[in-house]
């Protein structure tokens, strides 16, 4: 539903009646400045409102709204008939997604529940207004169906401990670098738990799309390890997220190996007094 149109029609409609913004508002019961933020399309009435409106303007709630079947979403969940919108295909998610704004969370939980089955990029329009346990259950079913490519749309309002289980499942069949879209949701442990399986796998080189999301003492191991199987060139992707004090190791031992060359991979990580070390060293070989 359109904010704006919708506080374009509550304007005409109220001048049409000779109101003020504050006669309407006393009317209804708020403050005037709600009109206002309605009226600018800047917020939506809610839904228990909407009768109220309509009849302080003398209305039906089809003038107030349009025509146009958000319209009989709505008047079909004021009247407490949402069979109405469940028969066939006829409600869809992006429907409900439409009208979410001005319902009540479990009224938005109960048409969801009736729509039309969704992939994950289609919920992500109902995610901040569906309740949790709603939105795990289609997660549920889109990971049954094995479509998870859009998981990241509605990572942030699932549980924590559900999207661990999650994620430990699609790293595990997938590879973590499938995860980078939700690590910023995903607890450490778990992260952490990937991380150990793609090492014994010798899938280093994934871990750096979830770098930023891991502890900095398995990082620091991480490069440790990473260093002394690829060199000090395969860091470049994990450097900025490292410790200065493992990167200054790392540094050192290849300007004693005289491979000054790998060392610009992480230069920009390093500390001023590290590098200045470094290149005296750099002069000392060459004069």
């Amino acid at each position: 539903m359109n904010m704006q149109e919708i506080g374009t029609r509550i304007s005409t409609l109220r001048k049409r009646q000779d109101m003020t913004q504050l006669e309407l508002a006393d009317k209804m019961g708020v403050s005037y400045q709600a009109v206002s933020s309605w009226e600018r399309g800047l917020t939506m009435p809610d839904i228990a409102k909407l009768s109220d409106i309509s009849q302080a303007l003398n209305v039906s709630i089809d003038e107030l709204l349009g025509d146009g079947r958000q319209t009989e979403i709505v008047k079909s969940v004021l009247s407490e008939q949402t069979d109405v919108y469940s028969d066939g295909n006829e409600l869809h998610i992006d429907d409900v997604a439409d009208v979410a704004p001005i319902l009540k969370p479990s009224q938005v939980d109960a048409l969801a529940k009736k729509a039309k089955p969704v992939s994950l990029g289609d919920l992500a329009g109902i995610a901040p207004f569906v309740s949790r346990e709603v939105l795990e259950e289609f997660a549920a079913k889109t990971e049954e169906a094995g479509d998870m490519d859009d998981l990241h749309g509605i990572a942030p309002f699932l549980g924590r401990e559900y999207l661990d289980k999650l994620a430990l499942r699609i790293g595990s069949v997938k590879g973590i670098d499938a995860l980078a879209g939700i690590a910023p949701f995903v607890s450490r442990e778990a992260l952490g738990q990937l991380v150990e399986k793609a090492e014994e796998a010798g899938d280093i080189e994934s871990i750096s799309g979830i770098a930023p999301f891991l502890e900095k003492e398995q990082l620091d191991k991480l490069a440790l390890k990473i260093e002394s199987v690829e060199g000090l060139d395969a860091l470049a992707g994990i450097a900025p997220f490292v410790s200065r004090e493992v990167l200054g190791q790392l540094a050192e031992k290849a300007g004693e190996a005289g491979d000054i060359e790998s060392i610009s991979g992480i230069a920009p990580f390093l500390g001023k007094e590290q590098l200045d070390k470094l290149a005296r060293k750099v002069l000392a070989r060459t004069e």
